[in-house]
């Protein structure tokens, strides 16, 4: 049989089982290659950036977290605290987090050793608001209930925390070897507090929150320090110190000196208020200032809420911050500028128009029915006549207003006047040629309407011609400290005069005019002569010609003592109810009180006078001080009187004491225990401060 067939299939099919066998071989081999590949990549990857996975891993448990500093505090010029930061913790205990081995008491070689039952006398004895045995009960009802939030201790100080954390149990958060097994969680947070409690609120501002706001927030740089980090341990959401070196300690902030005098200022606060009170007013403010270096000695905003008429409260800075219609304490400024273009004499007559006169089919009305008859320009000055100021001004210049008005700016009228406080408006000075300006433009401009100014852009002009035309900017800052150390000291600002010798010498003699002359709108609420004050009454009307129900505004600016000026004052007065409505009835009285408080305060430095009514903060000239030092370390009582209360509450309270404060003006007063005595770790020492 022929079988040749057979042996060549054979053949075939051994050939192809071959081929098959290579693909396989080869598609394994592939594979294979791949797979190595990968695991190559793999190993290279993990030498190269195996380091770097790891420490992502670890930061995502450890990190390096933001400690906050501590913000510096604010002091008067005389001294007083006037704002300050408070630490405070509270303090709490993640009880079902600790082991049993932890937590219970135990006995070693026959010995009880005291673990739950130490911890529970502890805070018996230091923090009592429970007995021992009472918080064993709270303790072993928390662990039942498997509380992992459960509140030992809250707005503490950090003296207090520390004490806690040397307590059996909670000691373990202090130790590195093991932060976690005490299960404390410590909630630390800051407070910014007035010890004046609200003197002055709308002008330091606040800080919490970033919403930076008054001087707390445009001297934030100075004050909010710089912050530190510590090592810290994510752990359930939370994140825990870690107890190591690698931390960096938080610079404290800077400490600011204001310009404001606390006594002063407390004088002010209350001679507005009861004026305030008296006329029912919707809200009103008041300024005094250094007459020669622009430093604000006394800043007060007070206003009523709706839900609340009886009693005002600083709500907004409406001294800094507000434009208005300043009305008839603007006619200085109208006769300044008539004077400086050389179109007016004070000597000369003018009418009074019967009190009403008429321009472009609009009636000026004097105060008094009838007007003042023919005077000279002085006495309508003195008389704060509306139909004379405008008749003068708009006869010289109703042919070129732009003169009128560029006058008034060549006098700083147009210019912020540089408070150093956020919040300051642009003046307003109507522009010939705009589309707000019209034919009653400039005379309403010249006796207080659509002009528009704060009270402090007022006072700070009325404190250049106090200063022989000098226009000084206004500040509140005196100086910048840490440690004591005086770092920066505010020099006064010139911007230059305001007008020449000659205007200013007759801006002067009006001024003094209005309260020395019988008949003057000052007179018989300002005239004395010790006090010796010049200045010039306002009654501003709100809605003016629009037909709706009328509202004024009443203030007064000026100066004192009027020979040797110290002290610019301007005071406005909101909507007050009643009648009769007027600068010189309501707003001039002001002004008195407020330089017969500053003379009694300060006899000798300004004159002798007989007048003993004041109505300040006495603090006496024994006690006044500069910033203290204590001892780093603090085992007798040192005698802090005259201190500072915040230098010494830091010096105490980092040596391990309990301090407690009476009071919060700023200047210690008295103190227990006594100087030399001996203290104890954990004691209570009491400071009063005045």
């Amino acid at each position: 049989m022929d079988t040749t067939p057979h042996i060549e299939q054979d053949t075939v099919q051994n050939k192809n089982i071959n081929k098959f066998s290579l693909f396989k071989f080869l598609i394994c081999a592939f594979f294979t290659l791949v797979i190595l590949i990968v695991i190559a990549v793999n190993m290279v990857s993990f030498v190269f950036t195996g380091e770097d996975l790891r420490r992502a891993a670890r930061e995502d448990v450890i990190q390096e977290r933001p400690v906050p500093a501590r913000w510096g505090n604010i002091y008067s010029a005389d001294g007083y605290l006037m704002a300050s930061t408070v630490l405070r913790y509270n303090f709490h205990w993640d009880i079902a987090l600790v082991k049993n081995s932890v937590y219970n008491d135990t006995i070693i070689d026959g010995k009880e050793v005291k673990k739950i039952s130490a911890l529970c006398d502890s805070l018996g004895k230091y923090f009592p608001r429970r007995t021992a045995e009472g918080w064993r009960s709270y303790f072993d009802r928390a662990r039942s209930h498997h509380n992992h939030h459960l509140s030992i201790a809250t707005n503490i100080t950090q003296t207090e925390k520390d004490l806690l954390l040397t307590f059996p149990i909670f000691f373990h958060y202090t130790q590195k070897r093991s932060p976690i097994r005490s299960g404390v969680k410590i909630e630390s947070y800051s407070k910014r507090i007035t010890p004046l409690r609200g003197m002055a609120d709308r002008v330091l501002g606040k800080s919490e929150s970033n919403a930076y706001v008054g001087l707390e927030g445009y001297y934030a740089t100075y004050l909010k320090g710089e912050e530190g980090s510590r090592l810290m341990q994510q752990i359930k959401g939370e994140w825990k110190p870690l107890a190591d070196g690698n931390k960096k300690d938080p610079v404290d902030g800077k400490d600011v000196v204001l310009t404001l005098e606390a006594r002063t200022q407390n004088m002010v606060h209350a001679a507005l208020e009861e004026k305030m009170k008296e006329w029912k007013a919707e809200r009103g403010c008041a300024i005094v200032m250094d007459v020669k270096t622009g430093g604000i000695r006394a800043m007060v905003n007070l206003a009523r809420l709706e839900s609340d008429t009886s009693h005002y409260y600083e709500l907004q800075n409406y001294a800094v911050g507000e434009l208005s219609d300043p009305g008839s304490t603007f006619k200085l400024m109208s006769f300044m500028a008539m004077v400086e273009e050389g179109v007016m004499d004070t000597a000369q007559k003018v009418s009074t128009e019967g009190g009403v006169i008429t321009i472009h089919g609009n009636k000026i009305r004097d105060y008094k029915a009838g007007g003042y008859g023919v005077v000279s320009a002085h006495k309508a000055f003195v008389k704060s006549s509306n139909t004379a100021t405008v008749k003068l001004a708009y006869e010289a210049f109703k042919d070129r207003p732009e003169d009128f008005m560029n006058r008034l700016r060549r006098m700083y009228l147009d210019k912020k006047s540089g408070i150093d406080i956020a919040g300051e408006p642009t003046p307003h000075i109507p522009t010939p040629g705009t589309q707000s300006w019209s034919a009653l433009s400039m005379p309403w401009t010249s006796y207080g309407y659509e002009v528009r100014l704060t009270p402090l852009q007022t006072v700070s002009f009325y404190n250049a011609v106090a200063n022989d035309g000098i226009y000084v900017e206004p500040h509140l800052l005196q100086e910048v400290r840490r440690n004591g150390e005086v770092l920066e000291t505010v020099t006064p600002t010139l911007k230059g005069k305001v007008a020449s010798q000659n205007t200013i010498n007759i801006a002067q003699d009006l001024l003094r005019s209005v309260v020395d002359e019988r008949g003057g709108t000052a007179h018989s609420a300002c005239y004395d002569p010790e006090l010796r004050i010049a200045g010039k009454t306002g009654t501003a009307q709100y809605n003016y010609g629009r037909g709706a129900k009328m509202e004024y505004m009443v203030s007064f600016a000026g100066y004192f003592p009027y020979d040797e000026p110290r002290y610019s004052v301007v005071i406005c007065i909101y909507k007050p109810q009643g009648w009769p409505i007027s600068g010189g009835y309501i707003a001039a009285p002001v002004a008195k009180t407020i330089a017969r408080g500053i003379y009694s305060a300060t006899p000798r430095e300004i004159h002798s006078t007989t007048t003993t009514e004041v109505n300040s903060i006495e603090i006496p000239s024994s006690q006044m001080t500069e910033k203290r030092e204590f001892s780093a370390s603090i085992k007798t009582m040192p005698d802090t009187r005259g201190a500072y209360v915040s230098d010494a509450v830091k010096a105490l309270e980092k040596n391990g004491y309990i301090v407690k404060v009476n009071g919060g003006t700023g200047i210690i007063s008295s103190q227990s225990p006594v100087k030399g005595t001996k203290l104890k770790k954990g004691q209570t020492i009491t400071l009063t401060t005045r």
